[in-house]
């Protein structure tokens, strides 16, 4: 407008504290993700493994549904250690392809369209923008994992009763560590590919390069050089060694736990420079 027309007004509504800025960012990315039907499908899918383990454990207390189906009365006793490992995993792989499939959009797009000044010529900072972008993932991941894993618990120690949630709180210590550890890695792996590689396809390609070819390469690492030093490539190898020892401490797994931290660590940590040196408010180009 005008300046001489004099016509503007100043902003007289309230304003979002900057603490909880960067959530407006959170805001409009999540509606575009599910401006998409199809990712809402398949976004709702992923919460059948949740659906499935609240099933068994509710077929599991009665005792006239087990009867009629034929399954033997000792099935309560295999809802342990081994039941929630491996819910641990059927939730764990969806949350990787939504990661996978949503991941590309958040910050290639500002990169490519310059929108990156825009943002940061307002009171956010860099830290905000990826917080912004990292509160899509978490939150996205959050009910499909460790928030489902820790009703399916709920619902066993509350059917089960007689302490049983007190002498196994460690499955649930485990996959709520397990599930936000997961979490921790995929999402800032995923916001550093997003904002080095701008093509959607190449940075799912990539993505999914990081944690299975990887693993091959440090597998043939292993080979050449007739040590495990490849094993800190594994990524996949290294969230399986700690989720194990999580659950049970005393159990033997082929990557040393020191050396599964540190390389989900090291993947984290890389992930974060590549961030901060990819995203500037102002670009040189030569």
């Amino acid at each position: 407008m005008a300046v001489y027309e004099r016509t503007w007004r100043r902003w007289e509504g309230t304003t979002t504290p900057l603490a909880r800025r960067f959530l407006v960012i959170t805001r409009f990315a999540l509606a575009d993700a599910f401006s998409s039907r199809l990712f809402a499908i398949f976004y709702a899918a992923c919460a059948l493994p949740t659906l499935i383990g609240l099933v068994l454990v509710y077929l599991a207390h009665n005792a006239a549904m087990l009867q009629q189906l034929g399954v033997p009365g000792d099935f309560v006793a295999a809802l342990t250690r081994l039941f929630f490992q491996k819910l641990f995993v059927w939730q764990a792989v969806p949350a990787f392809f939504v990661a996978l499939i949503v991941s590309p959009s958040l910050v290639a797009p500002d990169l490519t369209h310059n929108g990156l000044p825009l943002y940061l010529s307002r009171p956010i900072t860099r830290t905000d923008y990826v917080l912004g972008k990292a509160a899509v993932l978490a939150l996205l991941l959050s009910p499909i994992t460790w928030i489902g894993g820790l009703v399916v618990f709920a619902l066993q120690a509350s059917l089960e009763g007689g302490g049983w949630w007190h002498a196994n709180a460690r499955l649930a210590l485990a996959h709520l560590a397990g599930h936000l550890t997961w979490i921790v890695v995929i999402t800032l792996l995923s916001l550093a590919v997003s904002a080095w590689v701008r093509y959607k396809p190449l940075a799912r390609g990539v993505l999914l390069g990081i944690f299975f070819v990887l693993g091959a390469v440090g597998h043939m690492v292993n080979l050449m050089t007739g040590s495990s030093s490849g094993d800190a490539l594994d990524l996949v190898q290294a969230i399986v060694t700690v989720v194990a020892h999580l659950f049970d401490p005393a159990v033997h797994t082929p990557m040393p736990i020191w050396l599964a931290w540190g390389s989900l660590a090291g993947a984290s940590l890389l992930s974060l420079a590549l961030l901060r040196r990819r995203l500037r408010g102002a670009e040189v180009v030569r």
